[in-house]
């Protein structure tokens, strides 16, 4: 059986006749995360709300990829339940676990079993091949099951950051002052925008690329200020993001539209963002 990473999305899901360009920008940038970790992989294939990478390697490379929801390392096989049954046992047969559930999608609806009739299937057959539990809350282990083109089984789901594909809504000028700028940074990003860092002395932008699948920012320096307007003009951005919050506002005068992506948030609120981006 031959193993693949599943990636999942779920805001670019909802962009009606634009869904394809997300997707394909979503593509564009997982290619641009394999490549610059040197991850070998034979293909991608773009199914229905599903993303596949034809690879041996684990990825965790793509818990940095905005608009990924989530990703599993999946077993891929005929759509058939008997077939089903024998990944499952391949999967968790070296596995020490108590109680299980399983979590099917039927994709394909031309598949002849509902998503309830496959986990009572094949929960079934696990209670009555290894003698365990079904808990459908308090589990050791989640088997996954999705039927697309083929069944994909799995037993793990690696979280992703959500959001859009960097890249998918235009430039925005980022002003780097302090930490607070670089997650405001990072926050637009996560909107689908590339960003293009300035500051007035050199800084560390290395967060950024961190995050920055799809494109290359370089840090520009700048005299004042007064440079942002004509350097927005000069690289058709947008906006200039900036990192105040309601403690530290403070009006700049710019004709270019600013943005404080942390204006609204609390303290505590910045530093579970923080926790999310800065691990």
């Amino acid at each position: 059986m031959e193993k693949v990473i599943i990636v999942r999305y779920s805001e670019i899901g909802l962009k009606g006749n634009n869904r394809i360009v997300f997707e394909k920008k979503l593509i564009s940038n997982i290619k641009d995360c394999l490549k610059k970790n040197k991850v070998k992989y034979e293909k991608i294939q773009r199914l229905r709300g599903r993303i596949i990478i034809f690879t041996e390697q684990k990825l965790n490379c793509l818990k940095y990829v905005f608009g990924i929801s989530s990703f599993s390392s999946a077993l891929v096989l005929e759509p058939d339940i008997n077939e089903i049954q024998k990944a499952v046992s391949n999967l968790i047969k070296n596995k020490k676990f108590n109680t299980f559930r399983v979590s099917a999608q039927r994709l394909n609806k031309d598949f002849s079993l509902t998503s309830p009739e496959i986990e009572r299937t094949i929960g079934s057959f696990v209670c009555e091949k290894l003698n365990k539990k079904v808990s459908l809350k308090n589990f050791d282990l989640e088997i996954g099951i999705e039927i697309l083109d083929n069944a994909y089984v799995f037993t793990e789901r690696v979280k992703g950051l959500n959001g859009l594909p960097v890249g998918c809504e235009g430039r925005i000028i980022s002003l780097i002052e302090d930490k607070n700028s670089l997650l405001a940074s990072l926050l637009i990003m996560k909107r689908g925008c590339y960003v293009i860092p300035v500051s007035l002395e050199k800084t560390d932008i290395s967060l950024i690329k961190k995050y920055a699948y799809g494109f290359e920012p370089e840090l520009l320096i700048i005299k004042n200020f007064d440079e942002l307007d004509s350097i927005s003009k000069e690289y058709n951005a947008k906006a200039v993001v900036v990192g105040q919050t309601f403690e530290n506002f403070k009006e700049l005068e710019l004709k270019t539209m600013v943005l404080r992506p942390l204006i609204g948030f609390e303290a505590k609120e910045i530093k579970q963002f923080y926790d999310k981006f800065f691990f």
